[in-house]
């Protein structure tokens, strides 16, 4: 094991020195040995079935890349991924069971309409083509996605509910519906006015403590032992290598147009001048070559604790020492925490999570800052503390727990005093002022308001709207719970949306229903096909259907 991954190491860190030096773009062909395996996992023998027909290879393969396409980087579980290379085999099913072909005309004017900077209204497709090449997506393959995606459109205009099945007074419904504002005042039973008659008994902390001791318990932690090869150590090599690149101008130059002038911002987000951009390409060559030559050091350190047997974590110890390299030591950490003096290190925890006495300590790690070899020292078990050891924190969390309570206990019985009394006749203003309670009123809410300014901290939009438009003028709600106890709502009005509102809504509103009626259309459509082609079947386990029936990508804009 420890062999292969040695051979595996001294290969990857080659790559990485190669591709800092040729390449300013991201690599996509990360994900092609990933989509392999899902090609390998659906198409062993039996590739599947679709409406009872056998799947072909072009057909798997075909889907398998253009969902790498929309991939790009991203990471996704083998159920999705299958699952997705199965859609568009549904989908291509679809454009030829309906005779959807993209002329070469189509194609131009779909690329000259929308691929375009949208700050500058430039046409960027050859940027974009050029920026897929260099993550080893040929051209031929880039415009049958864009193809793919163009009759996506089609087929939805084939399939969508007609738009003219939503009506002028359904709209018009729905902008007074999401137009109508809440008018409220609310009763705040806070938390903090009920810890001075909480009763902090021995016996009372001691039960709080057994009943919630799950809470205190330590989680597992780990102790670990690391090398570090810092990148700043090769900085004036790696300016020297830079510097005699014959074409470096014209590589930093294709990486500038690749981004684009836009992605080039200062600290305050104004975009830099030109100038400006290509030195900071120029800088960040500079650090990833500093890196690839850590590398080089440190694989060359791994090489030597890899040969050393038996295989254990204190090897790195032993060759740090022969080396006179200095070994670091972390504090306890836990796995959801990224330890002082790894910071650097994206998944640390998930990394050492995967390590056992066969593999003791890690490939080459590289970051930003260097490169590391980590090894864990000592793992600590979970351990339930005694009350004493945590008596600061059970008291605290009592008191809260407590006074919370007692706030939640107040506000239900202020709401059925409440009912009782509106129910009798007492207006509300006149029994908050008779209970001695601080009454307060909220700023006017739309149901679709996400955010309210001026709401007061205590109060939580949602639970707010689900209240209060659940009501009707004169009620009051029952109480609703918060993070400092809870509060009682009265809805003064539900005030009608202003027929000016309602004018000038209507236009976006009613483009914005028939969109959304005609994706709900395609979906139910799309979720039809999914099971009546016997796909969803052949996956196991079988995936959730999603918002386009299953999760079938939205078309390009």
């Amino acid at each position: 094991m420890i062999g292969t991954i040695r051979r595996h190491s001294t290969v990857l860190w080659w790559i990485i020195v190669a591709a800092v030096i040729v390449s300013f773009v991201a690599f996509f062909g990360s994900n092609q040995p990933n989509l392999r395996s899902v090609v390998d996992s659906l198409g062993g023998g039996d590739r599947g079935k679709i409406y009872g027909r056998s799947i072909k290879s072009d057909e798997l393969r075909t889907a398998a890349r253009r969902v790498g396409i929309m991939m790009g980087s991203r990471q996704m579980p083998q159920e999705i991924q299958n699952q997705q290379i199965y859609e568009q085999i549904l989908l291509n099913d679809k454009f030829r069971e309906f005779g959807i072909v993209v002329s070469d005309a189509q194609l131009a004017e779909f690329i000259k309409q929308y691929f375009r900077d949208p700050a500058t209204g430039q046409l960027i497709f050859e940027r974009e083509l050029e920026a897929s090449k260099a993550q080893g997506i040929t051209e031929a393959e880039y415009l049958e996605f864009v193809r793919s995606q163009i009759a996506n459109r089609h087929l939805r205009d084939i399939v969508e509910i007609p738009a003219q099945l939503v009506t002028p007074r359904e709209s018009e419904s729905e902008v007074r519906r999401a137009n109508e504002q809440a008018l409220v005042t609310a009763v705040f039973f806070s938390a903090s006015n009920h810890l001075a008659s909480v009763q902090l008994t021995p016996d009372a902390l001691g039960r709080f403590f057994t009943n919630n001791i799950a809470g205190y318990r330590t989680a597992d932690r780990l102790v670990a032992s690391y090398v570090k090869f810092p990148s700043s150590n090769h900085l004036a090599a790696a300016e020297s290598l830079v510097a005699k690149l014959p074409d470096l101008t014209l590589r930093l130059e294709t990486a500038y147009n690749s981004r684009g002038a836009t992605s080039f911002r200062d600290a305050q987000g104004n975009p830099l001048a030109k100038e400006a951009a290509l030195a900071r390409l120029r800088e960040e060559e500079l650090r990833r070559t500093a890196v690839a030559m850590a590398g080089e050091l440190a694989n060359e350190f791994y090489n030597d604790v890899a040969k050393i047997e038996p295989v254990r974590a204190e090897n790195i110890e032993t060759v740090a020492a022969a080396r006179k390299i200095k070994i670091e030591i972390t504090q306890p950490f836990s796995g959801t925490e990224r330890p002082l003096g790894l910071e650097s290190l994206r998944n640390i925890g998930q990394t050492l999570a995967a390590l056992d006495p066969s593999v003791p300590f890690t490939e080459p790690l590289p970051a930003l800052d260097g490169v590391y070899i980590v090894a864990i020292r000592q793992r600590i078990p979970s351990a339930t503390p005694t009350l004493d050891a945590v008596r600061a924190r059970v008291t605290e969390d009592f008191r809260r727990m407590t006074s919370t309570e007692s706030a939640r206990t107040a506000g239900q019985a202020f709401h059925n005093l409440a009912t009782n009394a509106l129910a009798s006749g007492k207006s509300f203003a006149a029994l908050v002022a008779e209970q001695k309670l601080a009454a307060v009123d909220l700023p006017p809410f739309t149901i679709e308001m996400s955010m309210l300014p001026g709401l007061p901290p205590q109060a939580d939009l949602s639970s707010l709207k689900d209240a209060a438009f659940s009501m009707k003028a004169g009620e009051v709600s029952n109480l609703i719970s918060g993070r400092d106890g809870g509060y009682v709502v009265y809805l003064r009005e539900r005030k009608p949306a202003s027929e000016e509102v309602v004018k000038a809504a209507l236009p976006k509103a009613t483009t914005e229903l028939r969109q959304r009626e005609e994706r709900a259309g395609f979906s139910e459509w799309f979720g039809n096909e999914w099971i009546a082609s016997g796909l969803q079947a052949q996956l196991a386990p079988k995936p959730k259907i999603g918002a386009l029936g299953t999760g079938t990508p939205e078309p390009m804009p």
